[in-house]
């Protein structure tokens, strides 16, 4: 017996509130339609924009539609004939490039690319540049005992940023330090709360451990919130909507089901985690969409997971295990990380937009190990140009996969925040990391 297909049917209704004309454009972008035969679709009583769908991706493109206005319906393929409209009404709805029904989302993943212009993301950074702020936030640091490395971590997050370019425009880092002072102080004073309660109250210890479990979600959606909304590439912000029950259980309570399953359910638990940090993510007013299983992601904790254990097991091996153990360790955490990366990027649209990933274990591996070198020989001061080298690997291997005019979409999503508007909470909003 086949397995089922779904399609995605559209009724003619919109989201409360939501203005027609201005969802009559976003549609047009999104569908590559003219007009007129956007103007068609609200005149039918119902109509397939696409079908023959796994069940996950018809609810991946439901979503999709759903953020630019459009309410429709996910039905089995094998259900009723729902939709009233004759094959050749639906030919004209449909776009002329050979696809049978309305397409919006080309995924990147299982070899389906993105149709359209591929813009090579490129980092311009060099080690030397690098160096001369980085050693300057080191000394002012230290002089201030601790007090300008928010500074610091604006000019070097400000650094990279307006090095990394895509098309014709680079990010921006638009955090006030103080913001990030504000978090580190509220971090250092409970650190310091923690550390003397358990010296002299137990009791207290342990009611700051369960206050830090609870507020933990909240402060992973505020610190999200922050990086996102000062992350700003050609006038747009990105943003994060994420709440605290599901940073509760993609951060506490899958994590804590893969302790008490000893560590079976720990990829699945990040499946989690990944999954929610793609979904809560936007540009503008464009949510990103996860397209990545937690199969996959089982897949590469697994082979990672046994690659260190063949490293620990080498540790036992008498003078030359110590040295085969570490090379194989970083292969590991290359391997995890370069097809981790791909798997996310991958799998992850914004609209119809997609990314391409390909990260390569055996290179980032050899990064990995000779960046460490050239720490361990500079005491390290190569630091600048390790992270340099990370940097410019990573953007090199990271192609955005435009389906139309990037200008169109980034003109289209300026319109829409600049008519939206922003609340932007200061009292609240820190950055966590420190």
């Amino acid at each position: 017996m086949s397995e089922t297909t779904y399609m995605v049917v559209f009724r003619g209704q919109l989201v409360e509130g939501a203005d027609r004309r201005q969802v009559m454009v976003s549609l047009q972008q999104l569908c590559k339609l003219t007009h007129e035969k956007v103007e068609q679709l609200f005149t039918l009583p119902a109509v397939v924009l696409k079908k023959n769908l796994s069940h996950e991706r018809a609810n991946n493109f439901s979503r999709q539609l759903k953020q630019i206005g459009v309410i429709t319906e996910v039905k089995a393929m094998d259900a009723a004939r729902v939709v009233p409209v004759s094959e050749s009404t639906l030919a004209a709805a449909a776009p002329t490039s050979g696809d049978e029904t309305v397409a919006a989302i080309r995924a990147t993943r299982r070899g389906e690319r993105v149709a359209g212009d591929k813009l090579q993301v490129a980092f311009h950074g060099k080690g030397g540049e690098y160096f001369k702020i980085w050693i300057v936030n080191i000394l002012l640091t230290i002089l201030t005992l601790g007090i300008y490395s928010a500074w610091a971590k604006v000019r070097n997050h400000r650094y990279f940023y307006s090095n990394t370019q895509i098309g014709s425009g680079t990010f921006e880092y638009t955090a006030a330090p103080l913001a990030i002072l504000k978090g580190r102080i509220v971090a250092v004073l409970f650190l310091l709360a923690f550390s003397m309660s358990g010296q002299f109250m137990p009791i207290l210890g342990i009611v700051l451990q369960l206050l830090f479990i609870i507020l933990l979600p909240w402060l992973i959606n505020r610190s999200m919130a922050f990086r996102n909304r000062n992350t700003v590439y050609r006038n747009v912000r990105l943003g994060f909507d994420g709440d605290y029950w599901g940073a509760m259980k993609a951060f506490i309570l899958w994590p804590l089901a893969g302790v008490f399953s000893v560590g079976i359910l720990m990829p699945y638990a990040l499946f989690r985690q990944k999954h929610y940090m793609v979904e809560n993510s936007r540009y503008g007013t464009s949510n990103f969409v996860p397209g990545f299983t937690w199969r996959e992601i089982y897949g590469v904790a697994i082979r990672a997971f046994l690659l260190m254990l063949l490293a620990l097991g080498l540790i036992l091996v008498p003078i030359i295990g110590v040295f085969l153990a570490l090379p194989l360790y970083l292969l590991a955490f290359a391997y995890f990380s370069a097809n981790m990366g791909n798997l996310v990027y991958n799998g992850s649209q914004l609209l119809n937009h997609g990314f391409e990933s390909t990260l390569r274990t055996r290179p980032l591996a050899m990064i990995y190990l000779t960046n460490w070198l050239l720490l361990l020989l500079t005491l390290g001061l190569a630091l600048p140009w390790a992270k340099v080298r990370l940097a410019r690997y990573r953007a090199e291997h990271l192609v955005v996969l435009v389906d139309g005019s990037l200008d169109t979409f980034v003109a289209a999503e300026e319109r829409q925040v600049s008519a939206l508007g922003e609340e932007i909470g200061e009292a609240f909003d820190f950055d966590i990391g420190l």
